[in-house]
């Protein structure tokens, strides 16, 4: 049976009446649960008497998107004794009607990601780039995970691709989950969101043996608005952050070559704020 689970923070509590209700009509899922960051005094899960029945809801204060995937990999089998066939979705999205028909024509690669048509129409550039279709006729793409080229050229070498929803047949095993917290736990809290969740899952990806990712259009994004364009130093030194607590805790040379590329993306951009 089909688990379906979303994140958000306390300050988009409304996304989930907005759209999550709407996906879990869509997609009627064994079970609906809703993880909520930036919870901290009691008196914020007072608001879970204006929420919508019939879902279980997890609060806590993580303090970043990839901390919250932490905890839901930790807590849904621990907590719920779900240990697969669980599909992520981001809590500003809407699956498309007929996404079950897309669901069972994809379910058989134990892994998928969905990208929305508003992307989709600007050219989802990005994400074409690095996949290739399945064939002449199908509407499915794959996505490699691990890039090796963009250590020389724009974009990180892990990314998971279209992550508007996310499908795991099997969520990762305890030990990496430990193993992947450890690295978070590397990069300064308040830099944490620098390093998108993409990038947290595609390592997890690497990690797993899966190389690459199908995934499909089926969804509508009703962007929140609230983001900012990051600093490009401060990005960098997020990633060199991730990436040296990988490489400490995993000992791969594809790591090694993460960080020097973040680092050499520090100096550059401090050279230019100095010139500058």
């Amino acid at each position: 049976m089909l688990t379906l689970v979303t994140y958000l923070p306390f300050y988009r509590l409304h996304e989930v009446a907005e759209y999550f209700s709407k996906n879990i009509e869509i997609i009627k899922p064994y079970e609906a649960i809703v993880f909520v960051d930036n919870v901290y005094h009691k008196k914020q899960e007072e608001v879970l008497k204006l929420l919508p029945t019939g879902i279980k809801y997890v609060f806590g204060n993580w303090g970043s998107r990839n901390d919250t995937w932490i905890t839901m990999f930790k807590e849904l089998p621990r907590s719920y004794g779900i240990k697969g066939n669980v599909l992520f979705v981001d809590s500003d999205n809407i699956l498309v009607e007929d996404f079950i028909k897309y669901h069972f024509s994809l379910r058989h690669y134990n892994v998928y990601g969905v990208l929305d048509y508003e992307c989709w129409v600007e050219g989802a550039k990005p994400f074409l780039e690095r996949s290739v279709s399945e064939s002449d006729k199908d509407s499915t793409f794959i996505y490699k995970v691990y890039e090796p080229r963009n250590y020389f050229r724009g974009g990180g070498p892990f990314f998971w691709g279209p992550k508007q929803a996310v499908y795991l047949a099997s969520l990762p095993n305890e030990e990496l989950v430990n193993k992947l917290g450890v690295t978070i736990s590397h990069i300064t809290p308040y830099l944490r969101n620098l390093v998108s969740d993409e990038t947290l899952l595609g390592v997890m990806a690497w990690l797993l043996g899966i190389n690459k990712v199908p995934w499909v259009v089926a969804s509508h994004h009703f962007h929140h608005g609230s983001g900012r364009r990051a600093d490009e130093f401060l990005v960098a030194r997020a990633h060199t952050q991730f990436a040296q607590g990988l490489w400490r805790v995993f000992k791969k040379r594809e790591f090694l070559a993460y960080c020097l590329k973040y680092k050499a993306i520090l100096l550059r951009e401090s050279i230019k704020s100095l010139i500058h």
